[in-house]
């Protein structure tokens, strides 16, 4: 059931009220809590995000919308650069990420044996991708 939102009045949004999609891959899965849809946000995006072991994204930027990422469970590693790649970063639990808008990165799942666990929000109302590895753009994915 998706929660019905009222414009300037605070919303609850429980665990059932959250809408799951596969993420970027099919390794990948987002239990949407905070999107126009659900909630009514225009500059606002919230999420629990949930890799797979030794899973990790493709090469994108999610345009004009800076990220955050705060770490339940696992390790992650970043990399990120020009095109992506060229500087490296491992994370674990308790640690917050920034993604700066535009920024090129790739989120990995570090371990073989543990899903990652994050919860992401950003400043845009949905979860726009825009990947550059010739593959098609997700950011008209149901948000």
């Amino acid at each position: 059931m998706v929660a019905t939102y009222h414009r300037r009045m605070a919303t609850r949004i429980s665990p059932s009220d959250r809408v799951t999609t596969v993420g970027q891959h099919a390794g990948m899965e987002r239990s949407i809590a905070i999107s126009t849809p659900l909630v009514g946000s225009h500059r606002l995006y919230s999420s629990i995000v949930s890799t797979a072991p030794g899973d990790k994204t493709r090469i994108h930027h999610h345009g004009e919308c800076e990220t955050s990422i705060y770490i339940v469970s696992g390790v992650a590693r970043y990399t990120w650069g020009p095109t992506g790649l060229e500087s490296a970063m491992d994370a674990g639990a308790g640690d917050f990420i920034y993604i700066p808008a535009g920024e090129i990165h790739v989120e990995a799942n570090a371990s073989d044996a543990e899903p990652l666990v994050v919860v992401l929000t950003r400043n845009c109302p949905d979860s726009h991708v825009v990947y550059l590895d010739g593959g098609a753009d997700a950011g008209e994915r149901p948000t």
